[in-house]
């Protein structure tokens, strides 16, 4: 088994697969804890609202298109994959100041 894994993994570093990450964005204090975000097309987001209060997740493309991803209690969690290259915000609609810049390479 073990030598079947590291032939996998060679193969996939000789051919140049990429494998999708995910990054974790907590929410507490009503604020991000980052303020910008650089990832990979494929990669996904997933927000934690670690608050004691509701956040609704929006990521807003370059032309202004938003992505509603609802309401998000306390202890839940959502996920986004961006798929597209490209700058977006991701924003709390219930609180103006949480903003947060996001790269897709």
């Amino acid at each position: 088994m073990k030598r079947f894994l590291i032939t996998c993994l060679g193969f996939a570093a000789i051919t140049g697969i990429a494998y999708a990450a995910d990054t974790t964005v907590t929410q507490s204090h009503t604020t991000f804890d980052v303020d910008s975000l650089s990832l990979n097309s494929g990669d996904t987001i997933i927000f934690k609202n670690a608050d004691d209060v509701t956040h609704n997740i929006q990521i807003v493309n370059s032309d202004g298109d938003v992505d509603d991803k609802g309401l998000q209690k306390p202890g839940q969690e959502i996920k986004s994959t961006l798929t597209q290259k490209g700058e977006y915000k991701a924003r709390c609609a219930i609180h103006p100041k949480m903003k947060m810049a996001i790269t897709v390479k």
